[in-house]
């Protein structure tokens, strides 16, 4: 005889029903997953959008970083006004314009520093077009300066490869010189008694 719907049995009825739950159980799982994921990239790009603050980890100790970063500021045409020693590194902060500039080296151990930099028009407008370009002049003017130094290194070892060899041939005239005055005969009534 066949029941309608409404009269199964009541262990039917609850195998349906659990059945049902854990299909929808696990269909909202996935959709909290995917609509966390989506949140967390967005959130990512809004996060760099809101601090606007860029940053770069350097295989380089803080002193040639810091040389580096004076060097772009000159080349941005804006000073420093303060360092700041901070935990595991410096601050620096300038100006330019209407925009504050700040500079953050962080040490991450003897021959790896973490450049963070911001730049604030005012209170709530962050630029990080202008945080950017203050970390790839950073990077240039420290090639710049790896370049310069290795190019003085270049010069010096040639100046010392030219001394030693200079200093090499000075021996041989002398000795040669020396041969000379003992062959040249000596002239009557020249010489001592």
């Amino acid at each position: 005889m066949n029941r309608p719907y409404h009269e199964c049995s009541p262990l039917k009825r609850l195998v349906r029903l659990g059945v049902c739950l854990a299909i929808a159980w696990s269909l909202s799982g996935c959709a909290a997953v995917a609509l966390s994921l989506v949140g967390a990239g967005a959130g990512a790009g809004i996060n760099h959008q809101v601090s606007g603050v860029a940053s770069r980890t350097f295989s380089e100790p803080l002193p040639k970083l810091k040389r580096a970063s004076l060097m772009a500021a000159k080349r941005m045409s804006f000073v420093f006004e303060t360092t700041d020693a901070i935990d595991n590194g410096q601050l620096m902060k300038g100006r330019v314009a209407d925009m504050n500039i700040a500079v953050e080296l962080e040490v991450l151990s003897n021959s790896v520093t973490r450049v963070s930099v911001s730049a604030r028009k005012n209170l709530l407008f962050l630029d990080g077009a202008t945080a950017q370009e203050v970390v790839a002049q950073i990077e240039k003017a420290l090639v710049a300066n790896e370049l310069a130094d290795a190019a003085a290194d270049a010069a010096m070892a040639a100046l010392a490869a030219a001394e030693a060899e200079e200093s090499r041939s000075k021996p041989a005239r002398l000795v040669m010189g020396n041969e000379r005055a003992k062959s040249k005969p000596r002239a009557k009534g020249s010489g001592s008694i």
